[in-house]
């Protein structure tokens, strides 16, 4: 039993930037005021987990994600863009390339109106009705309405399921009301996964995960070598394909294991699968292996296209979406499910 949980343990280090983090470690526990998921926004967890495992959302520098904050109109462009991967000219102003990159897609009429002002479910829900028709989201029930708006931007942003409304009985979107930075990550994770034009090819994805495993490696060598958290590291890595804040959080990850003298050990990832993917996200499930110890364990891995280029984001994952990906994993390389 002690041999058994010493190798589990190891394991859990061994796969550390290879997305097996346990459970404690997930990128969402790293924010003090977590528990407005559990409690203020329970009807969204999966969806807002999701979204920051993506890295979609990534919070405020005083490590809070403030969820009940209204969220500001520039804001509301610059996570849209996000999540739809658009890209405009930049300005003097922090979020002129997203607003202008919705703008030359279609989805934001104009630059007039204050930009530092929080943003109504109404206005949002016409600039997700815009999306919906500028990447082609084909509709999910043309007979959906709200009964406080008759907008037929906001409508079809209902019919198309890109926005929901505050009472579903009633079918009210709650027009006038403030839209909130929890409602706002729900969105931003929906969008995402509907935007399904312009897919990128399974080779295209794989062999940017392989990349992000030799960055993995060059960190797990580095951390090795040096046994010190240094963000400047981050530039000597080979390809770049794991974002910066996937790259630090793994640095003090590793850090905390050798504190523990626990080892840690090259990774490489067989039987690579793409089992879902849209324009601008994919999940990926491979049998991650520990190079030095020969254990392995099916992970899943999510890859977000950042500026036109696959990145591997840092998120541990949600646990219940993962056993469905590893699921799907099983079923494409013709094993049975797991549960």
């Amino acid at each position: 039993m002690k041999k058994f949980t010493v190798l589990t343990a190891l394991l859990a280090l061994i796969l550390l930037f290879a997305q097996a983090l346990p459970a404690h470690a997930e990128m969402e526990y790293r924010f003090w005021d977590k528990k407005d998921i559990d409690t203020d926004f329970a009807w969204g967890k999966t969806d807002i987990i999701e979204a920051i495992d993506f890295e979609l959302y990534v919070g405020y520098p005083d490590s809070t994600l403030r969820l009940s904050n209204n969220i500001t109109r520039a804001e509301f462009a610059a996570v849209l863009a996000r999540a739809a991967d658009i890209s405009g000219q930049p300005g003097p102003n922090w979020y002129d390339g997203a607003v202008n990159g919705l703008i030359a897609a279609g989805v934001i009429p104009d630059k007039s109106g204050d930009w530092d002002a929080p943003i109504t479910r109404l206005e949002a829900a016409r600039w997700l009705g815009r999306l919906a028709k500028a990447f082609n989201i084909p509709v999910k029930d043309p007979n959906e309405y709200f009964t406080d708006t008759q907008d037929p931007e906001a409508t079809y942003a209902r019919q198309t399921g890109m926005m929901y409304g505050v009472d579903a009985e009633k079918k009210l979107l709650g027009a006038s009301e403030l839209m909130n930075r929890g409602q706002a990550i729900v969105i931003l994770l929906r969008v995402a996964k509907n935007i399904n034009v312009d897919l990128p090819s399974d080779e295209e994805i794989i062999q940017a995960f392989r990349e992000a495993l030799e960055d993995v490696n060059a960190g797990i060598r580095y951390m090795e070598e040096n046994r010190k958290v240094n963000p400047n590291a981050y530039e000597l890595l080979p390809y770049k394909r794991v974002t910066k804040e996937y790259f630090i959080k793994g640095m003090h990850d590793m850090m905390a294991g050798f504190e523990r003298g626990a080892r840690t050990s090259r990774v490489d990832g067989r039987n690579i699968r793409v089992v879902e993917k849209h324009k601008g996200i994919a999940y990926v499930v491979c049998e991650s292996v520990s190079v030095d110890l020969g254990l392995s364990r099916p992970v899943v891995s999510r890859l977000r296209k950042i500026d036109g280029r696959w990145m591997m984001t840092q998120g541990a994952g949600n646990k219940e979406n993962d056993i469905y990906y590893v699921n799907e994993w099983r079923k494409m390389l013709g094993m049975t499910p797991l549960f």
